[in-house]
């Protein structure tokens, strides 16, 4: 930007939307519409952009295809380059600190992170293993992904339109995209792929666009200036403190942060403009985008390792050092000399200076290859340690023709349906099928206990589909067995008000159909002993991995069980989760709250007296 183009009260604006943004990632109760910062971030750079585009354009000898160059090759030189310095330190951190299979999906989010399309990956993760959403550091990526993608269109749009024709389209190109929006959001419910998505955001980075081509506000007297600038402000704060992670959005909701970054854009005239124009806000809005860049990874790299989502005083203070530590270090070592840089135009020195730093750091890479290698021997098991079942042998999500365990030759049908702690008991059922003889359908679904009337708009997006199909199986399974279990992670499924109301509901409805049987949740561990052996090898400290919290949603399953007429069965208790996650030092436990295969196999023997006794009493 240039210095007649310069808004000190602009880098202020950009200074509430990046700490907006840093405040809500850090503690979302604090600041429910933190995250709004993002819109109001792009509404700022569809302005910025737009107004360097046209002026370039007006000034512009050269052809269209320089035009387009010298644009790109800008883009690239203000975002690129602290861009991939963060990707190659965190993918660093990430080789050496995360379990094998951590990386595996870090990995994935790092491909596409590269290539600038992380809002698609984002918006369909759909394995319920990864990595929780809080600790995978690429997360934030996908809005500059959607921005990249914003400005391989918008310089088009600028070359081929003039000015006040494109004045003209951009609010019907803005009302067609929200409705858009609106409408995969409300009527085909695909909430999390809306809002990752380029359609749903152009309209802010359009608003921008408009802003900077229709020269609003530039009239204004000081007086409706001021009450402009007031009414924005106002709007944005209200944003902040009214909007949150319950409101769909974007759509309609982002209107009210849009129409306040733009006031208070527009009111350029505006006696009011201290407020945003003080050194420390605008030194903050220089380091936005370095701020922006590190401050999640730093966040959800600290989360991987103590565990949980809630910082300690300790924790806080390593996450708001280290993010202002590396964003002061982005900025002024690599963002700024790569934006003043003029390429293909390096000294000797430079050049010289260059290469010794090339073979330093991969020097640094290729001692990293060798301690990550280590740390992977450290913990490689066969696969029976890192699953509780083959996904190809059973029907979890699906109806694969693999639903059929234990003696098939039986007459005694039971029926199996739960979540994943259901999916988790394949093998247990087919043991113990075999041995007292029964014969056991066993169907499930990720974060579903299909039965009719499971509230199913809960679930991530990418379950939804699995859970309606097992849904519709289980009203006919039930219907032809004579025993029913049912498993689930509790402690999960009870977070959700309706599913103890569901749920009661449902079993009532099938008391007088089937013997019916609920299975408590195995112990739930506190942290994930993958981890704890990766931060062991590291010579980090270990964790206690027993909590009790399980023990609560146990509770109510059991008076669940007595008000319906149902049986209970303890299996929790039993002595093998003594050492929990270990049985005899082998690891039994695949993350938190599933056991592996080597746990399951020991699950059926330990439970095989209990199980037998509730066949022979229920058959």
């Amino acid at each position: 930007m240039n210095s007649a183009s310069y808004r000190p009260d602009v880098q202020g604006l950009r200074a509430i939307a990046v700490l907006a943004v840093v405040l809500f990632h850090y503690e979302n109760n604090i600041l429910p519409g933190g995250y709004v910062g993002v819109d109001i971030f792009l509404v700022i750079s569809g302005y910025l952009i737009t107004q360097q585009l046209y002026t370039r354009k007006v000034s512009n000898r050269h052809s269209s295809a320089s035009y387009l160059l010298k644009f790109y090759a800008g883009r690239i030189k203000r975002i690129i380059p602290a861009y991939f310095v963060m990707l190659a330190t965190i993918t660093t951190v990430a080789k050496i600190l995360f379990t094998s299979v951590d990386y595996r999906y870090f990995a994935d989010s790092l491909k596409a992170t590269a290539l600038f399309v992380s809002n698609q990956y984002f918006s369909s993760v759909g394995d319920y293993f990864a990595p929780e959403l809080a600790e995978q550091p690429l997360l934030h990526t996908w809005s500059l992904s959607v921005e990249m993608q914003f400005y391989l269109l918008l310089p088009v749009l600028v070359l081929l339109m003039a000015k006040r024709r494109f004045e003209k389209i951009i609010p019907f190109i803005c009302l067609s995209l929200v409705l858009v929006a609106e409408w995969r959001m409300r009527v085909d419910g695909y909430v999390q792929e809306t809002y990752f998505a380029l359609y749903s955001r152009a309209p802010e980075f359009l608003a921008g666009s408009w802003l900077a081509v229709s020269k609003n506000g530039d009239l204004w007297r000081v007086r409706k200036a001021n009450v402009m600038f007031l009414i924005g402000i106002f709007l944005v704060l209200v944003s902040l403190f009214s909007i949150d992670n319950t409101t769909l959005f974007p759509g309609l909701s982002s209107v009210m942060p849009v129409v306040g970054a733009i006031l208070i854009i527009s009111a350029k005239n505006s006696t009011l403009n201290f407020i945003l124009s003080n050194r420390p806000m605008v030194w903050v809005g220089f380091l936005s985008y370095s701020i922006y860049l590190w401050h999640w990874s730093v966040l959800a790299i600290i989360r991987y390792y103590s565990g949980t989502s809630q910082l300690d005083q300790k924790t806080t203070i390593i996450f708001i050092l280290s993010t202002l530590i590396f964003s002061c270090l982005s900025f002024y070592l690599i963002e700024e000399p790569a934006r003043k840089s003029r390429w293909l135009s390096l000294q000797p020195l430079h050049a010289i200076v260059g290469l010794v730093l090339l073979a330093f750091i991969s020097l640094i890479a290729y001692r990293i290859v060798i301690i990550s290698r280590e740390l992977d021997a450290t913990e490689a098991r066969p696969i029976e340690y890192t699953r509780y079942a083959d996904p190809a042998t059973i029907c979890h999500g699906e109806d694969n023709g693999h639903c059929i365990k234990g003696d098939a030759s039986s007459s005694l049908n039971v029926a199996v349906i739960g979540d994943s702690h259901a999916a988790m008991l394949n093998q247990f059922f087919d043991y113990l099928g075999k041995s007292i003889g029964f014969k056991a359908t066993i169907m499930t679904a990720s974060s579903c206990v299909p039965f009719p009337g499971f509230n199913v708009s809960k679930l991530p997006e990418w379950a939804r589909e699995g859970c309606h199909d097992q849904i519709e199986r289980v009203s006919s399974i039930i219907s032809q067995s004579h025993l029913i279990f049912i498993g689930g992670m509790w402690s999960y499924q009870l977070e959700d008000p309706s599913f103890k109301i569901d749920f009661e509901r449902f079993l009532a409805s099938i008391s007088g159909e089937a013997e019916v049987f609920l299975l408590s949740q195995v112990p739930e561990l506190s942290f994930n002993p993958l981890r704890i052996e990766r931060f062991a090898a590291l010579g980090l400290a270990r964790r206690d991995p027993k909590t009790h919290e399980y023990k609560l949603a146990n509770d109510v399953i059991r008076r669940i069980s007595k008000s319906v007429g149902a049986k209970y069965v303890e299996l929790d208790e039993l002595s093998m989760f003594g050492d929990a996650p270990y049985l005899d030092k082998k690891l039994i436990y695949m993350d938190k709250n599933h056991l592996n295969e080597i746990g399951v196999r020991e699950y059926a023997k330990a439970s095989k007296t209990v199980i037998r006794n509730l066949i022979t009493n229920g058959g």
